[in-house]
């Protein structure tokens, strides 16, 4: 009889530690989902921030190149802003997409999947600002008239336009390296990392929460 009053006893013991255990796991996954939805929260402003902006570029560079036509590399300047506007708009609304449809009851591996997912988006920004570099001298043409009103070609010599064109050329080297390195199967490596803090270093932040629910599940385990 006693042993089966013990028996009962540590039975019922063992059903409040594994009560406490689910409770705990509970606590901390809600937790750590909080915190990890907090910094994605963070993250927001730079696809919204980004759509505001280059939706604007757009509505100028649209009336830049019908209102200088005739100037080719003027008209070559505004089409150059409007293909990357576009580009950077079109980030922007696939980031808040991804954002938007995060589901923070899902399992943690598909969470963590979706996260990747989102790191891939901003890494594109990235891969979008790499592809302008060859453009610059026509960017930069684009904001200086469209600051000052000015024709920076009436001051550029002939020399200057061959040094404009070693420029560019270095340029496009330059962009094929940053997009081998700007690559999907790298986007985990210590430099991409380091290229996103501040805008989109919260997608790291995010996964680390979530990683840490995956450890004292395991460990709840054993």
């Amino acid at each position: 009889m006693d042993i089966d009053k013990l028996r009962n006893s540590w039975q019922q013991q063992e059903e409040k530690l594994e009560s406490t255990r689910s409770l705990n796991i509970a606590v901390l996954k809600e937790l750590k989902l909080e915190n990890a939805k907090s910094r994605i929260k963070q993250l927001l402003y730079l696809p919204i921030g980004t759509l505001l902006f280059f939706s604007l570029v757009i509505c100028y560079a649209t009336y830049f190149t019908i209102s200088n036509f005739g100037v080719w590399y003027f008209t070559f300047s505004g089409i150059v802003m409007l293909l990357f506007s576009f580009a950077f708009v079109f980030s922007s609304v696939n980031q808040l997409r991804i954002i938007l449809k995060l589901d923070y009851q899902q399992p943690v591996t598909m969470l963590q999947r979706q996260l990747s997912r989102l790191k891939l988006s901003v890494i594109y920004n990235l891969k979008i600002a790499a592809a302008i570099l060859p453009f610059s001298p026509f960017v930069g043409l684009f904001a200086i008239k469209a600051i000052f009103n000015f024709d920076a070609t009436q001051v550029i010599s002939l020399q200057q336009i061959w040094i404009f064109a070693g420029i560019t050329v270095i340029l496009q080297i330059l962009t094929l390296f940053f997009s081998a390195k700007l690559r999907s199967q790298n986007k985990d490596k210590n430099y991409i990392n380091w290229l996103l803090q501040g805008s989109g270093s919260q997608i790291e932040e995010a996964k680390s929460f979530l990683s840490e629910i995956e450890d004292f599940e395991q460990k709840s385990k054993i």
